[in-house]
C-alpha cells in the first residue's frame, strides 16, 4: 500500500514545481544512503562473527560458504541500490539533466525503486536479525562412532535407533527454536555431517574391504582411500537417521511444510578432526568420529 501511495505521489510530483521535485529526489536519496550505511554495518558484524567461528572450526566449511553466499547477495543488493541513489544525486546537481530525467520519467522510475527499498527496511531487518542469530548460535556436536556403529561396518543397526533418537532429538529441538522464532521468513534448515577416521587398516581378507573396493571400482585402493570412503559412508548413514528423527518430530515446527531442509554429509578420512588436539595417535578413537553442524538460515529470494 505504501508503494502505491508513493507512486501516486510521484505522479503528482511530476506536475509540481521544479524545486519541490528536486527536494523530494534529494531527500529520498539521502534516506536510502543512510539505510545502506547502517545495513552494511550490520552485515559486516555478521561476517566478523562468521570468520571467528570458521577459524576455530565451530562452523563447518559448507555452512560457512552458505552464509558467505547470503552475505554476498545482500551486499550486492545494497550496492545496486546505492548506485541508483548516486545517479539521483548526480542528476540533482545538474538542473538540465534533472529536468530531462523528470520529463522522460527516468528519474521517477529510479525514485520508485529507492522508495520501495526504503519501505521494505523492516523486512530486511528481520532477515539480518535472523542471520546474525543463526551464525552466533549455530551448533555442532561430536559423535564417537562406537555409540552407533559396530566395528568394521558403516551401517547403523536397528538396535541402535534408541541411541540415535536420544542423541538427535536435541538437534531437532535446537533447530525448531530458531525456525519457529522466524517462522514468517522463508528459511532453510541445514544439517551437515562430517566423518573422520583414524589410520586403522581395513583388512584385505575381510568383507568390508571387498565391499569398499566395489564401491570405489578399484582393485587395489590405498588404506587412506578406504578410510576416506568409510568416513564418508558413516557420515551419510547418520544423515539418513537424523532425517528420520526430524520427520517424526515435524509437529515441533511452525509451518513445517514451508521449511526447506538440506542434509549434507561427507567424509574427511584420516584428517585430524580438531586443530586444538596436538597428541593424536595413528589409531586413536578420538579420530573415529562424526561431527554434526546445524543451523537455520534465511532465504533471500523475496527481498
Amino acid at each position: 500500500m505504501k508503494l502505491y501511495l508513493f507512486i501516486f505521489s510521484l505522479l503528482l510530483l511530476a506536475s509540481c514545481g521544479f524545486q519541490k521535485q528536486l527536494a523530494t529526489a534529494k531527500a529520498t536519496s539521502e534516506k536510502t544512503k543512510r539505510m545502506i550505511q547502517e545495513e552494511a554495518a550490520r552485515l559486516d558484524s555478521v561476517k566478523v562473527i562468521l570468520n571467528a567461528r570458521a577459524e576455530d572450526r565451530t562452523i563447518d566449511s559448507v555452512l560457512n560458504k552458505g552464509v558467505q553466499d547470503i552475505l554476498d547477495k545482500l551486499n550486492s543488493r545494497l550496492n545496486s541500490v546505492e548506485q541508483l541513489a548516486l545517479i539521483i544525486d548526480a542528476a540533482a546537481r545538474n538542473r538540465a539533466s534533472f529536468r530531462k530525467g523528470i520529463a522522460t520519467k527516468d528519474i521517477l522510475a529510479k525514485l520508485i525503486l529507492l522508495d520501495s527499498f526504503n519501505n521494505t527496511q523492516q523486512r530486511r531487518e528481520e532477515v539480518y536479525s535472523m542471520l546474525n542469530e543463526s551464525v552466533r548460535l549455530s551448533k555442532y556436536k561430536m559423535f564417537h562412532l562406537a555409540a552407533f556403529f559396530d566395528r568394521g561396518v558403516y551401517r547403523i543397526p536397528q538396535s541402535a535407533m534408541g541411541t540415535i533418537i536420544s542423541n538427535f532429538t536435541p538437534i531437532v529441538d535446537s533447530l525448531s527454536v530458531i525456525a519457529n522464532k522466524y517462522a514468517a521468513i522463508e528459511r532453510e534448515a541445514r544439517i551437515v555431517f562430517v566423518g573422520y577416521s583414524d589410520n586403522t587398516r581395513v583388512a584385505e581378507t575381510g568383507p568390508l574391504y571387498k565391499e569398499l573396493t566395489q564401491i570405489l571400482h578399484k582393485e587395489l585402493p590405498s588404506q587412506s582411500e578406504l578410510n576416506q570412503l568409510l568416513s564418508d559412508l558413516r557420515a551419510k548413514e547418520m544423515a539418513q537417521k537424523v532425517k528420520i528423527v526430524l520427520d517424526t518430530n515435524a509437529s515441533r515446527f511452525k509451518n513445517f511444510n514451508s521449511l526447506k531442509i538440506g542434509y549434507i554429509a561427507y567424509g574427511k578420512g584420516e584428517e585430524y578432526p580438531s586443530p586444538r588436539i596436538k597428541d593424536y595417535k595413528p589409531t586413536d578413537e578420538r579420530r573415529r568420529i562424526v561431527v554434526c553442524y546445524w543451523t537455520v538460515l534465511p532465504k533471500i529470494s523475496d527481498l
